[in-house]
C-alpha cells in the first residue's frame, strides 16, 4: 500500500491508499490528531477534516508531547513548545530553546515531530512506498532534509511530489484530460500558485504538468501576528503584554480569525496578564479584519502571485488566463475572510472549488505513481559578476526560472576572467534567487515561547541565497591569468537529471595546464565537460 504525508506549517495530514476499496483513507491518529470543522460549499454545509496539529512540546525530563497532546495539555503557549516548524525549515532558520538541562534546536524539533508522527502511521499498516509533499517554492535543501528524515523511519521507497500536482490528483474526479487548471495553495506559512495542464492518461505516467508557478511567504501565521499588531495599535495590548502573553494571544487571535472567517460577525480576544494585573480585551469585527487584510495588501499579493504564475505559463506555453478551466483552493488560509471572493473575482468565468482544503493534497499524493512529474526549476540561478566600468557587482542570469531539466548540454556560455593580475585561481559565486516578496510582521515567536520584536535587518532579509560559499575558486589557471585576458576562459552552464548545475570549462590559451579542482582536491585537466558544481 501507499502512505502519504503532507507536512504543513499548522497541520499535518496523513493518508493511505486502500487497495481493497480503491480509495484514499485519511488517517485518524488516536490522541495525536483532532477533527477540524469548517464551512464547506453552501450545498455541503459544515465539513470536518482529520489533522495532526504541527506542534511538539518538550517538558521536564524526557516528556515529549505531539500534535493534539500539546493543545489538550494546554501548553501551546509554554516554553518548550515549537510551532511553525515547516516555515522555519523552509527558511533555514535554526533557533534553539533550553528545556531543563538540555538545548533543543529547531531542526531537531522538526525531525522529532515528523519521525514520531510517521512512526504512529507506519504502525497501522503494511506500506511498501511513501510519498511526501513539498511547496513549489521550496529550496532543494528543504526537500532533501524532509526525504532523509522520512527515510529514517520508513524503510520502503520514499518519493517527493510537489503540492500543486498532488492537489490536482486529489481533485482528480473534477478535471478532464488536457484541461488547464490553477492550484491555489494558501497555508499557514506560504502561498503557492501553479498553472497545471492535466494528462491523467499520459503514457509516460506524467499525470499533470506544471506550466507556471509562483509563491509568496504569506500565510495564516503572519495574519495572526498582524492581528496582535492591531491589538497594540488600538491600545488593547502593550509591547510588555505581547512579550508576556504573546503565544497565548496568538492562539486567541487565530481562534478569532477562524470564527469570523466561518461566518461570525465578531469574536473576542480576552486575556488576563497575571504579572501586571491588566485585563486585555478587544472585539475583532468582520469589518475590522477585512480592513486589516486590505491594509496589509493581502489581496494585492494574491493577485500578484496569480499573475506571476500566469505570466510564466504564457511566456513558456502561450497559456492565457482565459484558458484556465477551473481553480482548486487548498490550505487552511484559503478559508480566510475574503480570499475566496478575491479569487472568484479574478476568474469570473471559471469554477473556483474549495471542497477539500485540508486533505486534497495528501489524497492526491496517495494516487501518485511514477517519478518526478514536473522537472522544471522554480527559482532563477545566476552569478555575481564584477563590472569594472561601474565599479560594482551585477547580476548575470545563467539558468532562468521555469527551465526544464535536464538541459541535455550547455544552456548558456560565458567568458570568465581573473579579477586581478597574475591570478592562479578564478572564482564564481553561484546564487539562487526567488521571486517572493517576503512580507513581514514586526513580531515573531522565539524558541523560548515568547514573542519578540524583529530587528530591521531580519525584516529586510533577502530572497537570494549563495550556493557555493565554500567552493567559489574552483578554476585553477596555469599559467596564471590576468584581468586583461577577458576571453581566455569559457564556461558553459547546464542542469543534469539530478538537478545539479553542471559546468563545462575550457582554457583557450595554447599549451595551458589549467584544471578544475574538485571539493575533494582532485585536479581535472581542462577542458572539462558537465562537471557537477552545485545542487539546485
Amino acid at each position: 500500500m501507499t502512505l502519504a504525508m503532507d507536512f504543513g506549517t499548522c497541520n499535518t495530514v496523513l493518508a493511505r491508499w486502500n487497495v481493497a476499496l480503491g480509495a484514499v483513507e485519511v488517517l485518524r491518529l488516536p490522541r495525536l490528531g483532532r477533527t477540524y470543522a469548517y464551512r464547506g460549499p453552501k450545498a455541503a454545509g459544515t465539513q470536518e477534516a482529520s489533522v495532526v496539529p504541527s506542534l511538539i512540546h518538550y517538558g521536564e525530563g524526557d516528556r515529549v508531547l505531539l500534535g493534539a497532546q500539546v493543545t489538550d495539555a494546554g501548553v501551546v503557549d509554554r516554553p518548550g513548545t515549537f510551532r511553525w516548524l515547516k516555515l522555519d525549515m523552509l527558511n533555514g532558520l535554526q533557533q534553539s530553546c533550553r528545556v531543563g538541562a538540555k538545548i533543543v534546536f529547531t531542526r531537531q524539533a522538526a525531525e522529532d515531530f515528523v519521525r514520531s508522527v510517521l512512526a504512529f502511521a507506519v504502525g497501522q499498516g503494511e506500506d511498501r512506498d511513501m510519498v511526501v509533499t513539498a511547496p513549489v517554492e521550496a529550496y532543494d535543501a528543504y526537500m532533501d532534509w524532509l526525504t532523509e528524515t522520512v527515510a529514517r523511519v520508513f524503510r520502503g521507497q520514499v518519493r517527493m511530489l510537489d503540492e500543486a500536482t498532488a492537489c490536482i490528483l486529489g481533485y482528480q474526479d473534477m478535471v478532464r484530460e488536457d484541461e488547464v487548471h490553477m492550484v491555489f495553495d494558501f497555508g499557514g506559512g506560504t502561498l503557492d500558485v501553479s498553472v497545471v495542464k492535466v494528462a491523467l492518461g499520459a503514457a509516460d505516467g506524467r499525470k499533470c504538468r506544471i506550466l507556471g508557478r509562483a509563491g509568496e511567504e504569506l500565510g495564516g501565521n503572519l495574519v495572526d501576528r498582524w492581528m496582535l499588531e492591531r491589538l497594540r495599535a488600538k491600545g488593547a495590548a502593550s509591547d510588555e503584554d505581547l512579550r508576556d502573553l504573546g503565544p497565548r494571544l496568538l492562539v486567541l487571535a487565530e481562534d478569532a480569525k477562524i470564527a469570523i472567517s466561518n461566518g461570525a460577525a465578531e469574536a473576542d480576544v480576552l486575556q488576563f496578564n497575571d504579572r501586571t494585573g491588566r485585563q486585555l480585551s478587544h472585539v475583532f469585527t468582520r469589518a475590522e479584519l477585512a480592513a486589516l487584510l486590505e491594509g496589509k495588501e493581502v489581496f494585492r499579493l494574491v493577485a500578484r502571485t496569480i499573475d506571476r504564475a500566469l505570466d510564466q505559463a504564457q511566456e513558456r506555453y502561450g497559456i492565457r488566463k482565459r484558458d484556465v478551466r477551473g481553480v482548486f483552493m487548498v490550505g487552511g488560509t484559503s478559508l480566510l475572510l475574503g480570499v475566496q471572493d478575491a479569487v472568484r473575482a479574478l476568474f469570473p468565468d471559471a469554477p473556483v472549488r474549495c471542497d477539500r482544503p485540508f486533505d486534497a493534497i495528501v489524497a492526491g499524493a496517495c494516487r501518485y505513481a511514477g517519478e518526478d512529474l514536473n522537472p522544471t526549476l522554480v527559482h532563477e540561478y545566476g552569478m555575481r559578476s564584477w563590472n569594472p566600468k561601474r565599479m560594482e557587482y551585477e547580476w548575470v542570469t545563467l539558468i532562468p526560472r521555469g527551465t526544464a531539466y535536464p538541459t541535455n548540454g550547455t544552456l548558456v556560455a560565458r567568458y570568465v576572467s581573473a579579477a586581478a593580475r597574475e591570478s592562479d585561481a578564478l572564482g564564481l559565486v553561484i546564487v539562487e534567487r526567488s521571486a517572493m516578496s517576503l512580507p513581514r510582521s514586526e513580531w515573531e515567536l522565539a524558541p523560548d515561547g515568547r514573542l519578540r520584536q524583529v530587528s530591521r535587518g531580519a525584516q529586510e532579509r533577502t530572497n537570494e541565497r549563495e550556493l557555493n560559499p565554500q567552493g567559489r575558486r574552483f578554476i585553477r589557471a596555469d599559467p596564471p591569468s590576468s584581468a586583461d585576458e577577458a576571453r581566455r576562459f569559457v564556461v558553459g552552464f547546464g542542469v543534469d537529471r539530478q538537478k545539479r548545475m553542471v559546468v563545462s570549462v575550457k582554457d583557450t590559451r595554447p599549451g595551458n595546464r589549467s584544471c578544475v579542482e574538485t571539493a575533494g582536491g582532485e585536479k581535472l585537466p581542462l577542458p572539462v565537460r558537465d562537471y557537477p558544481l552545485v545542487k539546485l
